[in-house]
């Protein structure tokens, strides 16, 4: 029975077709294959220029070229399109992995290039980069968008590239660039043209300069204007940086009306030195000024001296005077009153005079013709007549003839593109125009245009022209710099250039150019081999691959993010090796889990680096595929300095920078005195300076909460799976993965299996021939020609047509007898290679063995460490503890304070005498590993600081670092106070009650604690121990209540004594003497649990005491001499317990440091000045001493604990002590306690003197019942200051 048919409309099948079709276009365009990673773009340029042999090892070729072959064979959707996704593979601020090397992207100029300055100056790039890294504020001219000239700050003047290519710009004026060939020069009309592109007679927008003249304004005269040539008017510099200083609100426009110069330099037109002022403000100023400036600088006043004689020798000075002087009398002479009574006087005087005395008049006449003719004949006199008639006939108005015939020469040499210089100028006056009607060059540029050939350019132009470019040839190092907003400035040659800039597009594709780099070549190794499907490409001219064989695992390592309709995808990239290590326990067990894996996948790892806060967010991507984690920037804090040193992902820096600024000057974000951009090839430097007093942590909340250095990412894992858009957790990623690589590495057996019976099939046919090779030579000589040699070879030896092809295309050189053995060798290879193939082919484990060799291969060929940290945020920890895994780990500290974490089972078991290995990279050279110990990952680390707060961390919140990685910054992990320092650090597995803290202050105190008393982790840390203001704490111990402690002070005294001694007491108590300090400082406390006491000095001097030298006495004497202080050798500086092995680090206040056995300081008694063991400079000292726990490190076996002797030696020296015992003094009673002392007088026959004072400073054991934070103003310090 036939099927019954339905009817529908053709346009409803012909819309739903469409819709189908489109909808799989836009998917499969915009979301990347599971397998490879890559989107068809992507793909398709990636083996555009594999199939064009552009890998690593070649030359680089034009991104034109490659642009143009992929829309000619696979992707022809218009050339923006292929560009931009050829630049993405290119940037490393977007891939983790870079899979194309790209160059040619920045403009830059040679290093002596000179930019011109708002403050007068002309500084080249290297003196830019000087005064920026001493933290000067350059300013420069700049063009805006309504094509006005501006001022504007220079930005981050920095070396950009190396051995760049560069080219010569000669302006008419005959100033010479050097730059690149794509650097970008501003038109006259306001848009750019590449250096190389340029012609000779383009107009470039110029900057004019000229000092400001009575026609300007009276009132200023002397000051420098800019042209400004949009509107062809001149503008007042100072005018110019006023505007900027009102638009950055530096000061509103109603502060005054005057501008004022700071420095009383009115040609310096930095913004900095403009300021705003009313009337009286503004000449009280200057009164000052010129009132202490005539008072105490005596050079002034003879200056001013010199300046009226210099004036009134002036006659036009003294006419000017005299003119005054008329029209005061003229407007005098309105007054009525006045009038008539001077004019009948003078009248009068007048006539009489004249009638007295008629012969005057004709005499005066006579006199003065004979006057003028002797003075006409005086050389000296005519000279000044002369200079006077020219002076005057200057100021006359005329037709200017001799500036016109001079300008008439400027512009012949010009229009026939001759270089405007006196040579061709004179040249072409004597040659074209005649030398006798045409003024000279000396006389017209300094008659007409002061000195200055700008000036006349000016005059013909009103801008400056190219007048010829030259490709040199030649490489150099190039720099550049960052103007934000306008992104261009003026150099001193007097054009306006653009400047490279954050965010800046690539240049134009004919500029630039790329080629593969060596990762790629592992996404398409073996695409030969037939590993992958090829389809027709759209005009069916050749075929393009599906997928990529892609051994490198992409589309993790490298992420990718697309919007395709109704979804997007968004994965992040990821470090290398966390992904190898997860797909090769995932090929070793198939079961598994996610927990499991993120052991080996810690989280996203991002090109930029900066900090992911929490782990619930990877967690929960991982598992569903969807999920959004906090990036936060990185940060170190330098005296009043905030560094931003890695920003979040895909955050453009400028517009960071621009919105920071914008809620500064909003009010937003408050406490910030200054933004600064220090970025430079070696890295980002994005500094921002806080205003005096005020803590990095408010203004550091203030950022993450209303700017970008605080990002949330958000994750959507969606992939193409068999051309179908699926959402992925992290271990379908992988399988996905694995699967894809066993299909790939399956077809490549099978291809390498094929060709080898191919060859090995030639092989028995050559051999055949060689057993019968006389007759074989007969047979093929015998026939007529190559057919009928191959059918009888065919026939008569049963071989196929390719084994006779061969023996026929065969050279007589392979019968030589080691030919043949070469011949059997490679058959006998081939078998063997065959045997292997068929067993790979029939094995699944030999498949998995070959991929995870493989991955191993990429790992070691391409692993680094991981660029992002990631910090547990606390308010997951207990809800994510119970899934982190208990492990042994090592962490370690260094000196300048930074932390990290490592598995221990990176450090591998060796035996005494091993080498070792590297276990942390340090900051600089003058940073060092302080602190090593190996803990739980759930180990508590207690963090004391020199103001007496402790802060808690997990072994695990610390930060997991490679072996070359110096770690993260503790102001990273603990909210310390501004100038808090870390003063020692414990790490603790339970909090039990046989353990005690023991803790050491400045001023001499000593205090012991239950450990289970710091059991109660809190937030932003708690007061461990009560200090007044002008204390510190300088040590912190974990003991077991039976130790034996030496303190030390600054003036060489030490005491030892048990810790018994030292009574316990409750945390909110302040503690008891430990020693008397008298006059003097504790420099150091330590556990007596080595054989040898160091004390080193400031001076440099240093000695080793044996700890049984110092007499075990009963804590808070004066102590022994520990060392002889001398001028010679210094006051001490610090004390360390040590053992013959150890090594010492010493490192002096300027900042040098050397290191050194501890073997090699003598071992020598106490009353001595110890010997030199570190050089210093005048001026210098020693700062501090510690003991190194080497970088090549060998984790052994410690040796048994030293035990120092219990007994009480009793010399000569008078031991005096005071037997009373003080009870605990309550805080509330401190202050109504006086605190007795008995002082012993020094021995007459030494200075060591012992004092056993048992005055305890102890208050009462006060717990915090309400488990709150105390505060500091909870604990009263009356009383302690009688402590000395």
């Amino acid at each position: 029975m036939p099927e019954k048919l339905i009817q529908t409309l053709i346009e409803n099948v012909m819309k739903d077709s469409y819709l189908d079709y489109s909808m799989s276009v836009i998917v499969g365009r915009a979301l990347p294959d599971v397998r490879d990673g890559l989107k068809p773009v992507h793909r398709r340029i990636l083996y555009s220029m594999w199939t064009e042999g552009l890998t690593h090892d070649k030359k680089f070729t034009k991104c034109a070229g490659v642009v143009g072959d992929v829309l000619k064979y696979f992707h022809p959707h218009g050339d923006t399109s292929v560009y931009d996704a050829l630049v993405r593979l290119a940037q490393s601020w977007t891939l983790r992995y870079t899979l194309v090397q790209g160059q040619g992207n920045f403009g830059c100029f040679t290093a002596d290039t000179k930019v011109k300055l708002a403050d007068g100056r002309s500084l080249s790039f290297l003196e830019l980069i000087e005064e920026f890294k001493q933290g000067k504020r350059n300013f420069t001219f700049t063009v805006d968008e309504d094509k006005k000239i501006k001022i504007a700050e220079i930005k981050s003047p920095r070396l950009t590239k190396t051995n760049a290519e560069i080219m010569k710009v000669i302006l008419d004026n005959g100033e010479e660039i050097k730059c690149t060939l794509n650097h970008l020069f501003m038109l006259k009309d306001g848009t750019y043209r590449e250096a190389q592109e340029l012609r000779s007679g383009d107009s470039l927008m110029p900057s004019y300069f000229r000092y400001s003249t009575k026609e300007d304004d009276p009132k200023v005269v002397g000051y420098e204007m800019i042209f400004q040539p949009n509107t062809e008017k001149w503008n007042y510099s100072h005018v110019l940086a006023d505007e900027w200083n009102i638009e950055q609100g530096i000061y509103p426009l109603s502060t005054g009306r005057i501008r004022h110069h700071l420095d009383f330099n009115k040609l310096n037109n930095n913004p900095l030195n403009i300021q705003r002022m009313n009337w009286k403000e503004h000449w009280q100023t200057h009164y000052i000024f010129t009132s202490e400036k005539h008072k105490n600088d005596a050079s002034y006043r003879q200056k001013l001296a010199e300046g009226r004689n210099k004036f009134w020798l002036d006659q036009t000075n003294k006419i000017a005077y005299s003119q005054r002087m008329t029209k005061t009398n003229l407007e005098n002479w309105k007054n009525e009153e006045y009038h008539d009574l001077m004019s009948k006087n003078l009248s009068e005087i007048n006539k009489k005079h004249w009638a007295e005395h008629p012969e005057l008049k004709q005499k005066l006449a006579e006199k003065s013709s004979i006057l003028f003719k002797k003075l006409w004949a005086d050389p000296k006199y005519k000279k000044i007549f002369h200079e006077k008639i020219v002076a005057s006939n200057k100021k006359r108005t005329t037709n200017l003839t001799g500036k016109k015939k001079f300008l008439k020469i400027c512009s012949y040499l010009l229009n026939n593109k001759i270089e405007l210089t006196q040579e061709n100028f004179e040249n072409i006056r004597k040659e074209i125009f005649g030398t006798k009607s045409f003024t000279s060059w000396n006389i017209g540029i300094n008659k007409y245009f002061e000195n200055n050939k700008n000036n006349i350019l000016f005059e013909l132009n009103k801008n400056h022209k190219v007048f010829r470019v030259e490709f040199l040839n030649e490489f150099a190092d190039v720099y550049d710099l960052t103007i934000e907003g306008s992104h261009n400035f003026a150099l001193a040659a007097g054009v306006f250039v653009h400047n490279s800039q954050d965010g800046d597009p690539p240049a134009a594709y004919r500029y630039t150019e790329s080629r593969l780099n060596k990762i790629a070549a592992e996404l398409l190794r073996d695409i030969e081999k037939e590993t992958v499907n090829f389809i027709p490409n759209f005009d069916g001219s050749t075929k393009e691959p599906t997928v990529l064989p892609a051994k490198l695992p992409n589309l993790l390592i490298n992420g990718s993010s697309g919007i395709a309709v109704g979804m997007a995808t968004n994965i992040p990239p990821h470090n290398i090796k966390e992904i190898i290590d997860a797909i090769i326990a995932l090929i070793e067990n198939p079961e598994t889990d996610l927990n499991e894996l993120m052991k080996y996948v810690k989280g996203p790892d991002f090109p930029t680096g900066s900090t992911i806060i929490g782990t619930s967010g990877i967690r929960q991507a991982y598992k569903t595929g969807k999920g959004r984690v906090v990036l936060r920037s990185k940060y170190e804090i330098e005296d009043d300095k905030i560094i931003i040193t890695e920003i979040p992902y895909q955050l453009n820096k400028s517009l960071l920078i621009e919105e920071i600024a914008k809620q500064i000057k909003d009010k937003v974000i408050e406490g910030i005195s200054d933004l600064r951009d220090e970025s430079d090839r070696d890295g980002m430097r994005f500094v921002i300076e806080l205003k005096k007093g005020i803590p990095p942590e408010l203004v550091l909340n203030q950022l993450y909460k209303h700017s970008q250095l605080q990002t949330t990412y958000g994750i959507n894992i969606v992939a193409l799976v068999d051309g179908q858009p699926l959402q992925l957790g992290l271990k379908e990623c992988l399988e996905y993965y694995i699967e894809h690589r066993k299909e790939v590495v399956t077809n490549r057996t099978r291809f390498d299996l094929r060709k080898a019976e191919e060859r090995d099939h030639i092989l028995q046919g050559l051999l055949i021939a060689l057993e019968s090779i006389d007759k074989i030579i007969s047979l093929i000589k015998k026939s007529k020609d190559t057919e009928e040699a191959r059918n009888s070879l065919i026939t008569n030896f049963t071989l196929s047509e390719i084994q006779a092809n061969a023996i026929l295309d065969m050279k007589l050189s392979r019968l030589a007898a080691l030919e043949q053995q070469k011949i059997l060798n490679e058959h006998n290879e081939l078998l063997n290679f065959i045997e292997d193939m068929k067993n790979i082919l029939s094995s699944e484990e030999r498949i998995k063995i070959i991929i995870k060799d493989e991955l191993i291969g990429l790992k070691n060929e391409y692993g680094d460490e991981r660029k992002t940290i990631i910090i547990e945020d606390e308010e997951e920890l207990l809800e994510n503890e119970d899934l982190i895994e208990r492990e042994q780990v090592v962490i370690t500290a260094t000196h300048s304070g930074y932390f990290k974490r490592q598995p221990l089972d990176v450090y591998k078991s060796q035996n005494r005498g091993g080498k070792g290995i590297i276990g942390t990279e340090t900051k600089d050279d003058t940073d060092f590993v302080e602190h090593l110990f190996i803990a739980s990952s759930h180990s508590f680390i207690l963090l004391f600081t020199d103001k007496g707060m402790v802060h808690w961390l997990k072994a695990y919140q610390v930060p997991e670092s490679g072996r070359y990685s110096k770690g993260t910054a503790i102001v990273n992990l603990a909210k310390l106070e501004k100038d808090e320092k870390i003063a020692a650090l414990v790490s603790v597995d339970k909090f039990e009650d046989n353990k005690f803290l023991l803790m050491s202050t400045k001023s001499g105190i000593i205090k012991k604690t239950k450990l289970s008393e710091y059991g109660n982790p809190r937030q932003g840390g708690i007061i461990a121990i009560n200090l007044r203001d002008d204390d510190k704490l300088i040590g912190v111990n974990i003991t077991d209540g039976t130790k034996q402690i030496i303190i030390a002070t600054k003036d060489g005294r030490a005491v030892r004594f048990k810790e018994s001694d030292v009574r316990e007491v409750g945390r909110n108590s302040i503690g008891v003497r430990g020693i008397n300090i008298k006059n003097s400082e504790v420099v150091g406390m330590q556990i007596a649990n080595a054989p040898y006491l160091l004390t080193v000095t400031e001076k440099g001097y240093g000695k080793r005491t044996e700890v049984n030298d110092y007499r075990l006495i009963s804590r808070g004497g004066s102590g022994v001499t520990n060392i002889k202080i001398t001028e010679k050798n210094g006051k001490v500086v610090k004390i360390k317990v040590v053992n013959d092995s150890d090594e010492l680090m010493l490192i002096s206040k300027n900042g040098v440091i050397i290191r050194t056995p501890v073997e090699g300081i003598s071992v020598i008694g106490r009353n001595t000045q110890g010997v030199r063991i570190m050089n210093l400079d005048s001026g210098d000292s020693l700062a501090t001493v510690e003991t190194i726990i080497n970088d090549e490190v060998v984790l052994e076996k410690k040796e048994e604990e030293f035990k120092p002797s219990e007994d009480i030696i009793v010399d000569s020296e008078t031991i005096l002590e005071d037997k009373t015992e003080v009870n605990e003094i309550k805080e509330n009673e401190l202050s109504k306690t006086e605190i007795s002392e008995n002082i012993s007088e020094e021995n007459t026959n030494d200075s060591e003197i012992e004092t056993s004072e048992n005055n305890d400073l102890e208050s009462a054991d006060e717990v915090d019942s309400s488990g709150e934070k105390p505060s500091k103003k909870d604990f009263t310090l009356d009383g302690y200051e009688n402590v000395k």
